[in-house]
């Protein structure tokens, strides 16, 4: 087989689309992504669109996809492929665009199922440094009421917030492994963008104070999923119970939406001991990915 890799174009985000569908499919039996979706990355503030994003063909056909996106003091990889011989050249593209980024780390991932990816990191000089894991919970049983400590009230987003949810989410991050301090511009078009679904916001107040905040949605892709992007808890209002308090809540909601299951994605090392609130919530683990640095000689 012949693989050509080249810069993407617009008119690729379809069949870009599709080969990371495919991807998750035979991973993980579910799709990953939509071009709308895709395309809106692209226009992401921290993308130079098409310097950093890659496409592999065969005879025509997109076999490949890879991006490099320099964030903070990192270039983040992320290469995928539907055919062993695309791993290998998308990955060479993805870390000279790196080079050109000028980062002091380049970092990527790989789910732990990838057995070709992680053959590649490891030809290419890479080494695991670190995991995460998707977490989920099936929402057909029981799910208790939440125990709010005295003084806090959880309620809806309101419009005319973002900023203040904006800055709750970087406080609440801020020690965190890789945190960087995004820009509201940079953060509200992740976040605001096509993903944002206002009506499964949730703010979480102890008088005029911000003191917890949950940021979740249904993804296209998986339509009877509640995903929770972000459940952060200001440092000054741990260890209260906010976090399993607003987890649970947010449960309770999905499964009032006809929701099947929730999920999150944490850092397997996370300093706040998230993973071990999250099993206390009834959560297991359903995907472990590795975070691959590449080797400084």
């Amino acid at each position: 087989m012949t693989i050509s890799v080249r810069n993407a174009r617009r008119d690729d985000a379809a069949a870009a689309a599709e080969v990371l569908n495919a991807h998750s499919l035979r991973l993980h039996g579910v799709p990953n992504t939509t071009p709308a979706e895709l395309e809106e990355d692209w226009r992401a503030p921290e993308f130079e669109f098409p310097d950093d994003v890659f496409v592999a063909e065969s005879d025509g056909t997109l076999v490949g996809y890879a991006d490099a996106i320099a964030f903070g003091d990192t270039s983040w990889l992320d290469v995928r492929g539907t055919e062993e011989a695309a791993y290998d050249p998308l990955l060479a593209a993805a870390v000279e665009r790196a080079a050109a980024q000028g980062k002091e780390n380049v970092r990527g991932w790989a789910n732990q199922d990838d057995r070709l990816l992680h053959e590649a990191y490891a030809r290419a000089g890479f080494e695991p440094i670190r995991h995460s894991f998707r977490m989920e919970i099936e929402l057909d049983r029981g799910l208790p009421e939440p125990s709010w400590p005295d003084g806090f009230v959880a309620r809806p987003f309101r419009e005319g917030e973002e900023r203040r949810v904006h800055r709750a989410q970087m406080d609440s991050f801020a020690d965190t492994w890789g945190f960087v301090e995004a820009p509201f511009e940079s953060w509200a078009h992740w976040t605001l963008g096509k993903h944002f679904q206002p009506e499964h916001w949730f703010v979480v107040e102890s008088g005029d104070d911000l003191a917890a905040i949950a940021l979740c949605r249904v993804p296209e892709a998986e339509p009877e999923l509640g995903w929770v992007d972000i459940l952060g808890v200001l440092r000054a209002y741990r260890r209260r119970g906010l976090a399993i308090a607003l987890l649970q809540h947010v449960f309770r909601h999905f499964a009032a939406h006809g929701l099947v299951k929730a999920g999150l994605s944490v850092d397997a090392e996370n300093p706040t001991g998230a993973v071990r609130l999250y099993e206390r919530a009834g959560m297991h683990v359903a995907r472990t990915d590795v975070r691959y640095q590449q080797v400084q000689e």
